[in-house]
């Protein structure tokens, strides 16, 4: 089949290479301009867009799939299908409803759970035990739309963002060839969704990165998983800004005292006090260094039990 790639990131990268193997045709890429990255601010090809002009494919660029000049683009392409994997916009039906085969969707989770901008993230919050792969029809209201297939994996205790994306997004690469090669020989049924178990992961906010001390220690450590190994939950330590990307529940072992406070310094890092429990540091990134261990941060900076963890308003219960 003829298909038109819309996509941006590393899962609609990994995609992309995907399709190009199978025996599908990708005659298009959609993905967004150009945007300054990194310190120097400077404009960088993403990676969709790099990939692209690796594999000899055309691109265009709209500042918004609702341009006239956007639709234009994807019509002249002729595509018997659209294949959309993080895009990051919402596609109205004058673009998804183009092709014959319509316009699917691969979305890193298990729905109708989780939809939204940051699946991952809010199954590692919330310390789910399964997450998966949905790929999906296109519908006019976000992840909602009847799914193709469906496949899931466990998530390890030790998953964090990047371990746990490592895993997804070449399996989204896998269901979305098996979908295309099951729309073109119409032997793939699309089932609704239950719209009574819908859970939802709205883009993440700044907020969100910071750490309360004040509540369980598993809590803590399931919001350390979703952030590491970047952007990194946040705390505040002798008043500057820290990322905490690893911890250990320590449970009471460690001590009594109020949130945030250093309990005791064991082998592997500082023990900090939450809600009924302790969790130990064993790997954070001090302001303008490089990530470390719990145990290279202790000795480096001296740290001492009694010293506070606190949150974003510099107090230890936010």
């Amino acid at each position: 089949m003829r298909v038109v790639f819309l996509g941006t990131d590393e899962i609609g990268e990994i995609a992309l290479r995907s399709v190009t193997k199978s025996s599908h045709k990708v005659v298009l890429i959609v993905t967004p301009p150009d945007r300054p990255k990194g310190r120097g601010r400077s404009v960088e090809p993403g990676v969709v867009k790099a990939t692209a002009a690796e594999l000899g494919i055309p691109v265009i660029q709209p500042e918004t799939i609702r341009d006239a000049a956007a639709r234009k683009g994807v019509s002249d392409a002729s595509p018997d299908v659209i294949a959309v994997v993080s895009y990051g916009e919402y596609i109205p039906s004058s673009i998804s409803d183009l092709p014959p085969y319509k316009s699917i969707n691969v979305h890193p989770s298990l729905l109708p759970r989780w939809r939204g901008a940051a699946p991952v993230r809010y199954a590692l919050m919330a310390g789910d035990d399964i997450t998966g792969v949905s790929v999906q029809y296109v519908h006019k209201r976000m992840d909602a739309g009847d799914i193709l297939l469906q496949e899931e994996i466990r998530i390890d205790p030790e998953d964090d963002h990047g371990s746990l994306c490592g895993k997804l997004y070449p399996l989204g690469a896998q269901l979305l060839v098996r979908a295309l090669d099951g729309l073109e020989a119409h032997a793939i049924p699309a089932r609704p969704q239950d719209e009574s178990r819908v859970t939802q992961a709205p883009k993440i906010e700044k907020e969100d990165l910071w750490l309360q001390w004040d509540r369980p220690a598993n809590e803590i450590r399931n919001r350390v998983r979703a952030f590491a190994p970047t952007p990194g939950a946040r705390t505040r330590f002798r008043d500057a800004d820290y990322k905490i990307l690893g911890v250990r529940v320590a449970g009471d072992e460690g001590g009594t005292g109020e949130p945030g406070m250093i309990a005791q310094l064991s082998d592997n890092g500082p023990v900090v006090v939450c809600r009924g429990g302790c969790v130990e540091i064993v790997h954070l990134q001090p302001p303008g260094k490089k990530a470390m261990s719990g145990r290279d941060f202790m000795n480096g900076y001296r740290i001492k039990p009694g010293e506070l963890f606190s949150g974003i308003d510099g107090g230890g219960n936010t």
